[in-house]
């Protein structure tokens, strides 16, 4: 059975850099071991290995997850999802994230989540 707890961010940070790529952010606009500083990080556990992770901050009324990496046997999302929502109860109205992998909106969708905004972009 997987589990999330907190984590020390250099036990995830090479998990979570891994989540850096030309599809995930194409114009290298975030720092990903700045985001993992400024937020908490949790680690998912799954037969005494870390399988992924995940970063999240507080925005007002919103947890952000502001970035997420891992490969596991279970369903990393629904684990997330779970997480989150009992993670966020009583202290956010809501949960967000951006993703530019459409597998993960569907997936999202799933649990309740729903496309909030569309970035637009043209290249020069």
């Amino acid at each position: 059975m997987a589990s999330v707890t907190p984590a020390v961010a250099d036990e995830v940070r090479a998990m979570l850099r891994g989540a850096q790529s030309a599809k995930t952010d194409p114009d290298g606009r975030h720092d990903v071991d700045a985001l993992i500083d400024a937020g908490q990080c949790w680690k998912i556990v799954e037969e005494g290995a870390i399988t992924g992770a995940l970063v999240t901050e507080a925005y007002g009324a919103e947890l952000w997850v502001s970035v997420a990496a891992g490969r596991a046997q279970a369903d990393l999302v629904a684990l997330m999802a779970d997480h989150l929502r009992q993670h966020a109860a009583g202290r956010f109205k809501t949960i967000a994230f951006q993703t530019a992998r459409r597998g993960l909106v569907k997936k999202a969708e799933r649990h309740g989540y729903r496309v909030a905004a569309t970035i637009m972009r043209k290249e020069l």
